[in-house]
């Protein structure tokens, strides 16, 4: 396979990642939150049983799952791209 459709590969899936980290943050922060910070439902009340798809557990669960592959996707992005950013650190901090 040639390099330019893996790095192609590369960068749609950590799209997708990143895409679901923003879904499932928005969703854990607005839409299905935890109770804690009151909502005008009272102080301390648990909004456990609001689902959308899933319970707030597995959101939190899978959003920090996501979290860890899209940390090493983004390692396996810096490696296949150390040459440029050598290259790229060397010209910036040369001096003129």
């Amino acid at each position: 396979m040639k390099k330019w459709v893996q790095n192609y590969i590369l960068f749609v899936i950590m799209f997708l990642l990143g895409l679901f980290q923003a879904v499932s943050g928005f969703l854990l922060w607005l839409v299905i939150p935890g109770g804690h910070r009151g909502f005008g439902i009272g102080r301390g009340a648990q909004l456990t049983d609001t689902n959308i798809l899933w319970s707030r557990f597995t959101w939190i669960e899978l959003h920090d799952w996501v979290a860890v592959a899209l940390v090493v996707m983004l390692i396996i992005h810096i490696i296949r791209h150390r040459k440029w950013v050598v290259y790229a650190t060397r010209k910036v901090f040369s001096p003129r």
